[in-house]
């Protein structure tokens, strides 16, 4: 083998891709082929980002998830060269699969960071320059995630599910009741249908205008509540930040130091004095 390549959908010789996943899990394949690339002094083809998608559009999601200029690649293999060696050649190791998730490259935390911050489009990384104070941040995923009744596909570990509003209400009153930092609401939901949280004192929806800056900036939180979902995972992954799920969501340790708090709370459940200490 000679080159690396994270595919993230179909037909990505030609440009583009059609369909695919969202941020935080297309985020795994790109991660595993660098570190892979790096440990066997390999080219990594430049993924191909954007993606045409009807789903987003027909379910009136905030977040379209098209990935058009979210990232620039130093494009050092060109266009006939990528087309030829996707198509017609055996050198070429796939990166495909979330398997694992952060297990093949936890580890090259600073690497992973280091080089994603670089191929991040500037224009987005401007707008979190704000985000370099204390705050508390909120994760709360919608989008075509689904509704439990119970809560029991939750609490048993399913995907894709939302994470009840009241959840995020009875930790945040007891944040509250510790710190007046303020607390960022992050969201692929529309403000309107998060007035329950973002009308609280000391409460702000942020939008800091594509999901890779919001990404970052949760990433600076002092503490993250999380959703369900690896955006929330990779947030907390870059961060390595004090970082709480929903019971049944904390599926991998991302944490390299024991100073910093990661694990899931229940209703009413006691916050950790490691997080409050440093609140």
């Amino acid at each position: 083998m000679k080159y690396t390549f994270a595919s993230l959908g179909k037909m990505e010789s030609i440009g583009f891709r059609i369909g695919g996943s969202g941020l935080g899990n297309i985020l795994f394949p790109w991660a595993k082929a660098l570190v892979y690339s790096k440990q066997y002094n390999l080219q990594q083809i430049p993924t191909t980002w954007r993606a045409i998608k009807f789903g987003t559009f027909l379910r009136k999601e905030k977040d379209k998830r098209l990935y058009y200029n979210l990232f620039k690649e130093k494009n050092n293999i060109g266009f006939f060269k990528k087309f030829l060696l996707l198509n017609f050649s055996n050198k070429v190791k796939y990166f495909n699969s979330m398997d694992s998730l952060f297990d093949d490259f936890k580890f090259e935390h600073k690497y992973v960071k280091y080089k994603l911050l670089n191929i991040i489009n500037p224009i987005h990384l401007s707008q979190i320059n704000n985000f370099n104070h204390k705050f508390i941040g909120v994760h709360i995923r919608r989008g075509d995630f689904l509704i439990s009744q119970d809560e029991s596909e939750l609490r048993n570990g399913l995907w894709n599910y939302r994470v009840p509003m009241n959840w995020y209400l009875s930790l945040i009153k007891q944040i509250k009741q510790h710190t007046n930092l303020p607390i960022y609401i992050f969201s692929d939901a529309y403000s309107e249908d998060l007035l329950d949280i973002i009308e609280l004192e000391n409460c702000k929806y942020i939008s800091t205008g594509s999901a890779i800056s919001d990404m970052i900036a949760l990433s600076k939180s002092q503490l993250l509540l999380t959703s369900g979902s690896t955006f929330s995972m990779w947030s907390s992954f870059l961060g390595q930040n004090h970082t709480i799920w929903f019971p049944g969501q904390m599926r991998q340790s991302l944490m390299l130091s024991k100073n910093v708090y990661e694990g899931e709370v229940d209703y009413n459940e006691n916050i950790s004095s490691l997080i409050l200490n440093s609140l």
